[in-house]
């Protein structure tokens, strides 16, 4: 079932309907569905060719399937069993047999997925196809879209390439689904607050979320999944590690220090890990961030090169795999009950949603803006916190455009709030150095909303609760 995306799609479809032929760059992390979106999107296309790289496979294997999938295009049987020596001949041909024959016909869309399989790993396929572009299929009303799954590879040697630089018209960084969208792939059934947690745990996934069985609870899906022998997710790490990066041990030792301390700056990464800054620690941390595994936060009010910007680690599934699965892997396999979850997370699971509810926040502070009615005013959203801190003292921050400044307070916890809360916000304001002319809101978000009492003290500029975190902006 293919649920949202209608931004990433009516982009793709303003640039099928241009007048020229177009260059489209699509990447974003394995499972994300990128794939998913370019396949929904040249669906009832007349003219679309898509051809999809075998993981880690080598040239000619490569060359061989490429030669398998082109023969289904152009109905021709006798090339699925031919070999094309390189990829300089693959083009050609498709070029003299498909591309050349679409002119004056419906846009030709030919996009190649999992470039950087189909490249080998090297960027020399990356010149090839500029001279391709610029010499035949730019001219041949034709929308060539180049997608990856490897984001460092996909942003250095074809977003940022000199072979490339300034043909793209449009670049998607494909990012999980929005809290709405992810809540129309569970049924009528499952409730918010059973959504919610799966949310905090699998993120806006479509591949993680699609595993879960509609037929069982919160608990058997967590167990099946994720604590049994043969669950699907309990590999899947591996399979991140492995896929995205040359030194999967190397990547695995910094995120488990990230993870120990929460949030961490560059120079205490590269201590703990015995790398030094000019050593090769801002090219992990880059590849890191480009992976959309770790994000970075710079104190409130301070420019994304302060010294003082921490790394804290972005993927909701890694936290969960990291606190509650890595550590429980032995009594995962040896159990013989079903009920593994239930006995990891005994203790601190409440805490730990809380924790995640606030990550949970940061990440999609773009929509919480849009339900509170600001987002084409937000300038800087974000945490506060100073120097020696290691806790956030303000979870979450608005720096507006209309001079105001929103200060979020996040709660999760499974009742309506009462005004016993005012006061730790009032202390939370007081830590803020507020700019001459600026106006300080408040915001409350939360799982169920105020209680009467703090309803009627209106006390809060806004109040975001489960409801309108699933809700669809209109």
């Amino acid at each position: 079932m293919f649920i949202g995306r209608d931004a990433e799609l009516r982009m793709l479809e303003d640039a099928y309907r241009s007048a020229k032929s177009e260059l489209v760059i699509v990447y974003g992390r394995r499972r994300i569905g990128k794939s998913a979106l370019i396949r929904k999107f040249a669906e009832n296309k007349p003219h679309a060719m898509l051809f999809e790289a075998l993981e880690q496979e080598h040239t000619d294997v490569q060359l061989m399937h490429f030669s398998t999938q082109l023969a289904r295009y152009l109905a021709e049987p006798l090339l699925k069993d031919a070999s094309f020596k390189d990829w300089e001949q693959a083009f050609d041909y498709l070029t003299r047999h498909a591309i050349q024959q679409n002119r004056g016909k419906e846009k030709r869309i030919i996009a190649l997925d999992e470039l950087q399989w189909m490249a080998a790993g090297k960027n020399t396929l990356v010149g090839l196809l500029k001279y391709y572009w610029d010499n035949h299929w730019k001219q041949a009303n034709c929308m060539l879209i180049l997608c990856g799954s490897i984001s460092s590879f996909m942003i250095r040697h074809v977003i940022r390439s000199k072979a490339l630089y300034g043909r793209a018209g449009l670049e998607l960084n494909v990012k999980g689904l929005y809290p709405y969208e992810a809540r129309r792939l569970f049924n009528t059934g499952v409730s918010d607050e059973d959504a919610l947690k799966y949310l905090l745990i699998f993120g806006g996934v479509p591949k993680y979320l699609e595993e879960l069985s509609p037929h069982k609870s919160f608990n058997q899906n967590m167990n099946a999944l994720c604590f049994s022998k043969n669950g699907v997710m309990v590999n899947e790490p591996a399979k991140i590690f492995h896929s995205q990066f040359r030194q999967p041990g190397t990547y695995v030792k910094i995120l488990k220090h990230i993870v120990d301390r929460g949030y961490c700056t560059a120079k205490e990464v590269g201590l703990h890990n015995g790398i030094p800054s000019g050593g090769g620690l801002s090219g992990y941390l880059e590849n890191l961030l480009h992976a959309d595994i770790i994000m970075s936060c710079a104190p409130f009010g301070k420019p994304r090169s302060s010294k003082l910007v921490r790394y804290g680690l972005a993927d909701e599934f890694l936290h969960f795999y990291f606190k509650y699965m890595e550590p429980h892997r032995d009594l995962a396999a040896l159990s013989r009950t079903a009920r593994v979850f239930e006995t990891v997370t005994k203790s601190g699971f409440d805490s730990w949603l809380g924790f995640s509810f606030e990550r949970f926040c940061r990440k999609h502070a773009g929509h919480l803006a849009d339900i509170m009615g600001f987002s084409d005013t937000v300038a800087r959203a974000g945490p506060h916190f100073g120097k020696t801190d290691r806790h956030f003292q303000i979870d979450l921050l608005y720096k507006r455009t209309d001079n105001v400044i929103t200060l979020c307070e996040i709660k999760h916890v499974n009742s309506a709030l009462s005004p016993t809360v005012i006061p730790a916000v009032e202390s939370k304001k007081k830590l803020l150095s507020i700019p001459r002319g600026y106006t300080v809101q408040t915001a409350l978000i939360c799982l169920y909303g105020p209680d009467n009492a703090l309803e009627h003290s209106r006390y809060f500029d806004h109040i975001v609760t489960l409801k309108d975190i699933f809700g669809e902006i209109k």
